[in-house]
Protein backbone atom coordinates (compact mmCIF):
# COMPACT_ATOMS: atom_id res chain seq x y z
CA UNK A 1 0.00 0.00 0.00
CA UNK A 2 2.81 2.74 0.85
CA UNK A 3 4.40 1.84 -2.69
CA UNK A 4 0.96 2.55 -4.39
CA UNK A 5 1.00 5.49 -2.34
CA UNK A 6 4.74 6.98 -3.30
CA UNK A 7 2.99 6.25 -6.92
CA UNK A 8 -0.09 8.11 -7.01
CA UNK A 9 1.18 11.23 -5.39
CA UNK A 10 2.34 12.70 -8.19
CA UNK A 11 -0.58 12.43 -9.91
CA UNK A 12 -2.72 13.91 -7.36
CA UNK A 13 -0.06 16.56 -7.83
CA UNK A 14 -0.75 16.32 -11.43
CA UNK A 15 -4.98 15.82 -11.17
CA UNK A 16 -4.84 19.34 -8.29
CA UNK A 17 -3.56 21.63 -11.99
CA UNK A 18 -6.38 20.41 -13.50
CA UNK A 19 -9.21 22.12 -11.13
CA UNK A 20 -7.23 25.53 -11.23
CA UNK A 21 -9.64 28.46 -11.84
CA UNK A 22 -10.50 29.64 -14.70
CA UNK A 23 -8.32 32.86 -16.09
CA UNK A 24 -8.83 34.93 -19.54
CA UNK A 25 -8.45 32.79 -22.76
CA UNK A 26 -5.70 34.75 -23.52
CA UNK A 27 -3.73 33.25 -20.63
CA UNK A 28 -5.37 30.12 -19.76
CA UNK A 29 -2.65 26.86 -18.54
CA UNK A 30 -2.94 23.51 -20.45
CA UNK A 31 -4.71 21.50 -17.88
CA UNK A 32 -2.71 18.18 -17.69
CA UNK A 33 -3.75 14.06 -19.17
CA UNK A 34 -2.62 11.95 -16.17
CA UNK A 35 -1.23 8.61 -17.81
CA UNK A 36 0.19 5.64 -15.54
CA UNK A 37 2.03 3.27 -18.33
CA UNK A 38 4.69 0.51 -18.34
CA UNK A 39 6.74 1.34 -21.13
CA UNK A 40 10.03 1.08 -20.29
CA UNK A 41 12.95 1.05 -22.73
CA UNK A 42 12.84 1.34 -26.19
CA UNK A 43 8.71 1.56 -26.22
CA UNK A 44 9.36 4.89 -23.16
CA UNK A 45 11.26 6.40 -25.94
CA UNK A 46 8.28 6.35 -28.12
CA UNK A 47 5.79 7.58 -25.36
CA UNK A 48 8.84 10.52 -24.80
CA UNK A 49 8.57 11.24 -28.74
CA UNK A 50 4.70 11.22 -29.03
CA UNK A 51 4.32 13.63 -26.00
CA UNK A 52 6.77 16.17 -26.58
CA UNK A 53 5.19 16.36 -30.30
CA UNK A 54 1.57 16.05 -28.93
CA UNK A 55 2.42 18.71 -26.31
CA UNK A 56 3.84 21.49 -29.21
CA UNK A 57 1.11 20.99 -30.68
CA UNK A 58 -1.98 21.01 -28.32
CA UNK A 59 -2.89 24.32 -27.27
CA UNK A 60 -5.92 22.73 -24.21
CA UNK A 61 -3.54 20.01 -22.53
CA UNK A 62 -0.93 18.45 -21.42
CA UNK A 63 0.14 14.79 -21.42
CA UNK A 64 1.68 13.71 -18.42
CA UNK A 65 2.92 10.32 -17.72
CA UNK A 66 4.16 8.26 -14.70
CA UNK A 67 6.47 5.01 -14.94
CA UNK A 68 5.56 1.89 -13.20
CA UNK A 69 6.78 -1.63 -13.50
CA UNK A 70 4.76 -4.60 -14.50
CA UNK A 71 4.01 -6.12 -11.05
CA UNK A 72 3.44 -2.37 -9.74
CA UNK A 73 0.79 -1.65 -12.01
CA UNK A 74 -0.59 -4.88 -11.90
CA UNK A 75 -1.77 -4.45 -8.30
CA UNK A 76 -2.72 -1.36 -8.30
CA UNK A 77 -5.06 -0.76 -11.60
CA UNK A 78 -7.52 -3.23 -10.29
CA UNK A 79 -8.17 -1.07 -7.42
CA UNK A 80 -7.05 2.53 -8.92
CA UNK A 81 -9.66 2.34 -11.51
CA UNK A 82 -12.75 1.62 -8.94
CA UNK A 83 -11.44 4.65 -6.75
CA UNK A 84 -11.96 8.18 -6.18
CA UNK A 85 -9.15 9.85 -8.43
CA UNK A 86 -7.85 7.48 -10.94
CA UNK A 87 -5.23 8.59 -13.75
CA UNK A 88 -7.18 9.77 -17.08
CA UNK A 89 -5.43 6.82 -18.57
CA UNK A 90 -3.86 3.46 -18.00
CA UNK A 91 -1.77 1.45 -20.08
CA UNK A 92 -3.14 -2.45 -19.94
CA UNK A 93 -3.06 -5.45 -21.51
CA UNK A 94 -5.61 -6.24 -23.94
CA UNK A 95 -7.59 -9.10 -23.47
CA UNK A 96 -8.65 -11.31 -20.23
CA UNK A 97 -7.10 -8.26 -18.08
CA UNK A 98 -8.83 -5.51 -19.93
CA UNK A 99 -12.04 -7.39 -19.91
CA UNK A 100 -12.06 -7.61 -16.41
CA UNK A 101 -12.40 -3.84 -15.81
CA UNK A 102 -14.63 -2.34 -18.23
CA UNK A 103 -17.79 -2.04 -15.67
CA UNK A 104 -15.26 0.70 -14.27
CA UNK A 105 -14.15 1.98 -17.83
CA UNK A 106 -15.27 4.53 -20.31
CA UNK A 107 -16.22 3.52 -23.45
CA UNK A 108 -14.88 4.62 -26.83
CA UNK A 109 -17.14 4.28 -29.18
CA UNK A 110 -17.39 8.15 -29.84
CA UNK A 111 -13.80 8.26 -30.71
CA UNK A 112 -14.08 5.47 -32.86
CA UNK A 113 -16.27 7.31 -34.79
CA UNK A 114 -15.86 10.40 -34.84
CA UNK A 115 -11.86 9.41 -35.56
CA UNK A 116 -13.25 6.88 -38.12
CA UNK A 117 -10.63 4.35 -36.44
CA UNK A 118 -12.56 1.50 -38.16
CA UNK A 119 -10.09 2.81 -41.41
CA UNK A 120 -7.17 2.63 -39.12
CA UNK A 121 -7.24 -0.93 -37.17
CA UNK A 122 -7.79 -4.45 -38.81
CA UNK A 123 -10.93 -5.80 -37.78
CA UNK A 124 -9.89 -8.73 -35.81
CA UNK A 125 -7.34 -7.06 -34.16
CA UNK A 126 -9.80 -4.93 -32.57
CA UNK A 127 -12.54 -7.52 -32.38
CA UNK A 128 -9.72 -8.76 -29.67
CA UNK A 129 -8.02 -6.55 -28.81
CA UNK A 130 -10.59 -3.62 -28.64
CA UNK A 131 -13.88 -4.84 -28.28
CA UNK A 132 -15.82 -5.68 -24.86
CA UNK A 133 -19.60 -6.14 -24.37
CA UNK A 134 -20.49 -4.57 -27.13
CA UNK A 135 -18.32 -1.59 -27.00
CA UNK A 136 -14.87 -0.35 -27.52
CA UNK A 137 -12.54 -0.26 -24.13
CA UNK A 138 -8.93 -0.02 -25.43
CA UNK A 139 -6.99 2.01 -27.96
CA UNK A 140 -4.07 -0.43 -29.37
CA UNK A 141 -0.38 0.78 -29.33
CA UNK A 142 1.64 -1.61 -30.05
CA UNK A 143 1.52 -5.42 -30.78
CA UNK A 144 4.44 -7.34 -29.76
CA UNK A 145 5.17 -11.99 -30.97
CA UNK A 146 7.55 -14.20 -28.98
CA UNK A 147 10.17 -16.12 -30.58
CA UNK A 148 13.84 -17.22 -30.01
CA UNK A 149 16.63 -14.73 -29.45
CA UNK A 150 19.62 -16.51 -30.13
CA UNK A 151 23.68 -15.66 -29.85
CA UNK A 152 24.92 -15.40 -33.55
CA UNK A 153 28.37 -16.40 -32.51
CA UNK A 154 27.35 -19.33 -30.92
CA UNK A 155 25.46 -20.43 -34.24
CA UNK A 156 28.24 -19.87 -36.45
CA UNK A 157 30.77 -21.68 -34.11
CA UNK A 158 28.75 -24.72 -34.25
CA UNK A 159 27.70 -24.33 -38.05
CA UNK A 160 23.93 -24.11 -36.87
CA UNK A 161 21.34 -22.00 -39.09
CA UNK A 162 18.16 -21.04 -37.97
CA UNK A 163 15.59 -24.06 -38.32
CA UNK A 164 12.48 -23.84 -40.45
CA UNK A 165 11.13 -27.50 -38.97
CA UNK A 166 10.63 -28.93 -35.69
CA UNK A 167 13.05 -31.64 -36.58
CA UNK A 168 15.51 -29.19 -37.08
CA UNK A 169 15.40 -27.68 -34.29
CA UNK A 170 15.83 -30.54 -31.90
CA UNK A 171 18.89 -31.21 -34.31
CA UNK A 172 20.53 -27.81 -33.22
CA UNK A 173 19.24 -28.65 -29.82
CA UNK A 174 21.01 -31.45 -29.98
CA UNK A 175 24.33 -30.17 -31.51
CA UNK A 176 24.97 -27.51 -28.67
CA UNK A 177 24.16 -30.16 -26.00
CA UNK A 178 26.87 -32.66 -27.48
CA UNK A 179 29.48 -29.48 -27.51
CA UNK A 180 28.83 -28.38 -24.14
CA UNK A 181 26.33 -25.69 -24.40
CA UNK A 182 22.97 -25.10 -23.27
CA UNK A 183 20.37 -25.10 -25.61
CA UNK A 184 17.95 -22.97 -24.32
CA UNK A 185 17.82 -20.99 -21.65
CA UNK A 186 14.90 -20.38 -19.73
CA UNK A 187 14.07 -18.17 -16.76
CA UNK A 188 10.88 -19.06 -14.80
CA UNK A 189 11.26 -17.53 -11.37
CA UNK A 190 8.61 -15.06 -12.21
CA UNK A 191 6.51 -17.54 -13.52
CA UNK A 192 5.13 -15.59 -16.83
CA UNK A 193 7.66 -17.07 -18.71
CA UNK A 194 7.22 -20.08 -18.75
CA UNK A 195 3.86 -19.61 -20.62
CA UNK A 196 5.37 -18.97 -24.08
CA UNK A 197 6.41 -22.72 -24.02
CA UNK A 198 2.83 -23.86 -23.01
CA UNK A 199 1.53 -21.62 -25.54
CA UNK A 200 3.41 -22.30 -28.79
CA UNK A 201 3.75 -26.60 -27.70
CA UNK A 202 0.19 -26.43 -27.97
CA UNK A 203 -0.95 -24.24 -30.83
CA UNK A 204 1.99 -26.20 -32.80
CA UNK A 205 0.12 -29.28 -31.70
CA UNK A 206 -3.51 -29.11 -31.46
CA UNK A 207 -6.33 -26.59 -32.77
CA UNK A 208 -6.45 -23.01 -32.49
CA UNK A 209 -10.23 -23.72 -31.74
CA UNK A 210 -9.19 -26.28 -28.83
CA UNK A 211 -6.89 -23.88 -27.06
CA UNK A 212 -9.75 -21.35 -26.90
CA UNK A 213 -12.09 -24.10 -25.28
CA UNK A 214 -10.06 -24.68 -22.86
CA UNK A 215 -9.18 -20.86 -22.01
CA UNK A 216 -13.19 -20.29 -21.45
CA UNK A 217 -13.57 -23.67 -19.24
CA UNK A 218 -15.24 -25.71 -22.50
CA UNK A 219 -11.70 -28.32 -22.37
CA UNK A 220 -10.26 -29.47 -19.58
CA UNK A 221 -6.22 -29.51 -18.48
CA UNK A 222 -6.22 -33.15 -18.41
CA UNK A 223 -7.44 -33.72 -22.59
CA UNK A 224 -5.36 -35.91 -24.68
CA UNK A 225 -4.11 -32.71 -26.18
CA UNK A 226 -2.78 -31.09 -22.96
CA UNK A 227 -1.27 -34.15 -22.00
CA UNK A 228 0.70 -34.59 -25.08
CA UNK A 229 2.29 -31.06 -24.58
CA UNK A 230 3.66 -32.01 -21.35
CA UNK A 231 4.95 -35.29 -22.70
CA UNK A 232 6.88 -33.53 -25.32
CA UNK A 233 8.05 -30.73 -23.00
CA UNK A 234 9.43 -33.06 -20.60
CA UNK A 235 11.48 -34.48 -23.01
CA UNK A 236 13.10 -31.54 -23.97
CA UNK A 237 13.91 -31.55 -20.11
CA UNK A 238 14.87 -34.99 -19.75
CA UNK A 239 17.73 -34.38 -22.74
CA UNK A 240 18.93 -31.55 -20.59
CA UNK A 241 18.37 -28.91 -23.31
CA UNK A 242 17.40 -26.38 -21.00
CA UNK A 243 19.08 -24.83 -17.76
CA UNK A 244 19.28 -26.81 -14.30
CA UNK A 245 16.59 -25.19 -12.14
CA UNK A 246 14.64 -23.26 -14.49
CA UNK A 247 12.29 -22.58 -11.81
CA UNK A 248 15.20 -20.59 -9.80
CA UNK A 249 16.09 -18.19 -12.29
CA UNK A 250 15.18 -15.03 -13.81
CA UNK A 251 14.82 -14.33 -17.04
CA UNK A 252 16.03 -10.95 -17.59
CA UNK A 253 19.39 -11.08 -16.41
CA UNK A 254 19.19 -14.49 -15.95
CA UNK A 255 18.27 -16.43 -18.86
CA UNK A 256 18.95 -13.38 -21.21
CA UNK A 257 22.66 -13.17 -19.63
CA UNK A 258 23.14 -16.92 -20.48
CA UNK A 259 22.39 -16.12 -23.59
CA UNK A 260 24.56 -12.77 -23.62
CA UNK A 261 27.58 -14.48 -22.14
CA UNK A 262 27.69 -18.12 -24.83
CA UNK A 263 26.76 -19.88 -22.45
CA UNK A 264 23.68 -20.51 -23.59
CA UNK A 265 22.53 -20.43 -26.93
CA UNK A 266 18.94 -19.05 -27.17
CA UNK A 267 15.82 -18.11 -25.19
CA UNK A 268 12.22 -18.24 -26.22
CA UNK A 269 10.82 -14.38 -25.10
CA UNK A 270 8.62 -11.73 -26.20
CA UNK A 271 10.09 -9.33 -28.82
CA UNK A 272 10.47 -6.32 -26.33
CA UNK A 273 13.23 -8.31 -24.96
CA UNK A 274 15.31 -6.35 -28.17
CA UNK A 275 15.34 -3.23 -25.10
CA UNK A 276 18.04 -6.26 -23.08
CA UNK A 277 20.48 -6.81 -25.70
CA UNK A 278 20.12 -3.14 -26.90
CA UNK A 279 20.44 -1.37 -24.06
CA UNK A 280 23.95 0.74 -22.57
CA UNK A 281 25.27 -2.18 -20.75
CA UNK A 282 25.12 -4.90 -23.77
CA UNK A 283 25.41 -3.22 -26.96
CA UNK A 284 24.65 -5.98 -29.49
CA UNK A 285 23.27 -5.20 -33.08
CA UNK A 286 20.69 -6.75 -34.17
CA UNK A 287 21.55 -9.26 -37.11
CA UNK A 288 24.68 -8.93 -36.46
CA UNK A 289 25.83 -9.97 -32.17
CA UNK A 290 22.25 -11.41 -31.88
CA UNK A 291 18.91 -12.55 -34.39
CA UNK A 292 15.56 -13.64 -33.47
CA UNK A 293 13.47 -16.73 -35.28
CA UNK A 294 9.91 -17.56 -34.96
CA UNK A 295 8.82 -20.89 -33.40
CA UNK A 296 9.02 -24.04 -35.81
CA UNK A 297 5.78 -25.66 -37.00
CA UNK A 298 5.35 -29.38 -35.13
CA UNK A 299 2.57 -30.82 -37.07
CA UNK A 300 2.11 -29.86 -40.50
CA UNK A 301 -1.98 -30.64 -40.21
CA UNK A 302 -1.99 -27.75 -37.54
CA UNK A 303 -2.59 -24.22 -39.20
CA UNK A 304 0.11 -21.76 -38.12
CA UNK A 305 -0.71 -19.61 -35.07
CA UNK A 306 0.79 -16.55 -33.99
CA UNK A 307 1.48 -15.68 -30.26
CA UNK A 308 2.03 -12.57 -28.40
CA UNK A 309 0.11 -9.75 -26.98
CA UNK A 310 -1.54 -5.89 -27.66
CA UNK A 311 -0.94 -2.95 -25.43
CA UNK A 312 -2.95 -0.16 -25.66
CA UNK A 313 -4.70 2.65 -22.89
CA UNK A 314 -8.15 3.13 -21.12
CA UNK A 315 -10.27 5.15 -20.29
CA UNK A 316 -11.21 4.99 -15.96
CA UNK A 317 -15.00 5.90 -15.89
CA UNK A 318 -13.93 8.06 -12.62
CA UNK A 319 -11.13 10.05 -14.82
CA UNK A 320 -11.33 13.46 -13.71
CA UNK A 321 -9.96 14.86 -17.36
CA UNK A 322 -12.11 13.26 -20.03
CA UNK A 323 -12.10 15.57 -22.48
CA UNK A 324 -8.36 15.65 -22.75
CA UNK A 325 -8.18 11.69 -22.43
CA UNK A 326 -10.14 11.48 -25.03
CA UNK A 327 -7.81 14.31 -27.78
CA UNK A 328 -4.77 12.42 -26.59
CA UNK A 329 -6.60 9.06 -27.47
CA UNK A 330 -7.57 10.25 -30.65
CA UNK A 331 -3.81 11.77 -31.43
CA UNK A 332 -2.01 8.26 -30.20
CA UNK A 333 -4.45 6.23 -33.34
CA UNK A 334 -2.72 8.45 -35.99
CA UNK A 335 -0.25 6.79 -38.11
CA UNK A 336 2.97 8.76 -36.74
CA UNK A 337 2.40 8.26 -33.58
CA UNK A 338 1.51 4.34 -33.68
CA UNK A 339 4.37 4.21 -35.86
CA UNK A 340 6.77 6.03 -33.22
CA UNK A 341 5.82 2.79 -30.38
CA UNK A 342 7.66 0.98 -32.92
CA UNK A 343 10.93 2.61 -33.85
CA UNK A 344 14.08 0.76 -33.00
CA UNK A 345 12.10 -1.47 -30.86
CA UNK A 346 10.57 -5.26 -31.31
CA UNK A 347 6.44 -3.93 -31.44
CA UNK A 348 4.73 -3.50 -34.88
CA UNK A 349 2.39 -1.01 -34.85
CA UNK A 350 -1.57 -1.82 -34.22
CA UNK A 351 -2.61 0.58 -37.11
CA UNK A 352 -2.78 -0.46 -40.72
CA UNK A 353 -1.88 2.59 -42.12
CA UNK A 354 2.03 2.16 -40.90
CA UNK A 355 3.52 0.23 -44.17
CA UNK A 356 5.93 -2.94 -43.49
CA UNK A 357 8.47 -1.06 -45.60
CA UNK A 358 8.91 1.05 -42.15
CA UNK A 359 9.80 -2.23 -40.03
CA UNK A 360 13.34 -3.33 -39.31
CA UNK A 361 14.45 -7.17 -39.96
CA UNK A 362 13.05 -8.62 -37.11
CA UNK A 363 10.04 -6.19 -37.09
CA UNK A 364 9.75 -7.13 -40.99
CA UNK A 365 9.62 -10.81 -39.87
CA UNK A 366 7.20 -10.75 -37.16
CA UNK A 367 5.29 -8.91 -39.29
CA UNK A 368 5.21 -12.00 -41.79
CA UNK A 369 4.85 -14.36 -39.39
CA UNK A 370 1.54 -12.87 -38.49
CA UNK A 371 0.76 -12.03 -41.58
CA UNK A 372 0.77 -16.13 -42.71
CA UNK A 373 -0.86 -17.49 -39.65
CA UNK A 374 -4.60 -18.21 -39.40
CA UNK A 375 -4.43 -16.46 -36.23
CA UNK A 376 -2.95 -14.32 -34.00
CA UNK A 377 -3.46 -15.48 -29.96
CA UNK A 378 -2.93 -13.77 -26.82
CA UNK A 379 -0.25 -14.94 -24.45
CA UNK A 380 -2.10 -17.84 -21.73
CA UNK A 381 -2.62 -15.20 -19.15
CA UNK A 382 -3.78 -12.92 -21.58
CA UNK A 383 -6.43 -15.14 -22.29
CA UNK A 384 -7.88 -16.82 -19.39
CA UNK A 385 -9.29 -15.45 -16.16
CA UNK A 386 -6.42 -14.12 -13.70
CA UNK A 387 -7.55 -16.47 -11.51
CA UNK A 388 -7.11 -19.22 -13.61
CA UNK A 389 -4.07 -18.04 -15.32
CA UNK A 390 -2.42 -18.27 -11.64
CA UNK A 391 -3.36 -21.52 -11.38
CA UNK A 392 -1.64 -22.24 -14.76
CA UNK A 393 1.50 -20.87 -13.84
CA UNK A 394 1.91 -22.18 -11.23
CA UNK A 395 1.52 -25.71 -12.21
CA UNK A 396 3.36 -24.85 -15.14
CA UNK A 397 6.33 -24.13 -12.35
CA UNK A 398 5.75 -26.79 -10.35
CA UNK A 399 6.25 -29.11 -13.65
CA UNK A 400 9.69 -27.26 -14.01
CA UNK A 401 10.80 -28.94 -10.97
CA UNK A 402 8.89 -31.99 -11.18
CA UNK A 403 8.66 -33.19 -14.61
CA UNK A 404 7.63 -36.35 -14.61
CA UNK A 405 4.81 -35.71 -11.95
CA UNK A 406 3.33 -33.63 -14.95
CA UNK A 407 -0.05 -36.33 -15.04
CA UNK A 408 -0.83 -35.09 -11.45
CA UNK A 409 0.23 -31.62 -11.71
CA UNK A 410 -2.56 -31.81 -14.76
CA UNK A 411 -5.25 -33.27 -13.27
CA UNK A 412 -5.03 -31.42 -10.32
CA UNK A 413 -4.84 -28.11 -12.70
CA UNK A 414 -7.91 -29.61 -14.21
CA UNK A 415 -9.85 -29.88 -11.24
CA UNK A 416 -9.11 -26.67 -9.77
CA UNK A 417 -9.77 -24.71 -12.74
CA UNK A 418 -12.77 -26.57 -13.80
CA UNK A 419 -14.56 -25.71 -10.04
CA UNK A 420 -13.46 -22.07 -11.26
CA UNK A 421 -15.27 -21.70 -14.16
CA UNK A 422 -18.18 -24.00 -12.93
CA UNK A 423 -18.98 -21.16 -10.36
CA UNK A 424 -17.55 -17.98 -13.11
CA UNK A 425 -18.58 -19.03 -16.54
CA UNK A 426 -16.91 -17.57 -19.46
CA UNK A 427 -19.85 -15.80 -22.08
Amino acid sequence: MKLFLLFLLPLLALTACQRAPETPATTLPKTAVTLLHFFPGLSGQGLTEVTQSLNAQSTRFELKSVLLDHDALKSSIQGSVKGGHPPDLYSNWAGARTAVLVPDLEPLDDIWQQARLETHFPPELVRQASDYQGHKYLLPLTQYGVGFFYNKAVFTQHHLTPPSTWDEFLAICATLKANGVTPIALGAKDRWPVQFWFDLLLLRTAPYTFRQQLMQGQARYDAPQVKAVFALWASLLDKGYFNPDPHELGWYQGANEMVFKGSAAMTLMGTWNIDYFSDKSHRWVLGQDYDVFMFPQIRDDVPRVALGSVDGLVLPKKAINKEGAKEVLRYLAGQAPQQAFTRHSGALAPSAQVPRSTYSPIQQRLFDDIGQSAHFAFLYDLTTPHAVAELGLNAFTEFLALPKAYPNILNRLAREAAAYFQTNPVH
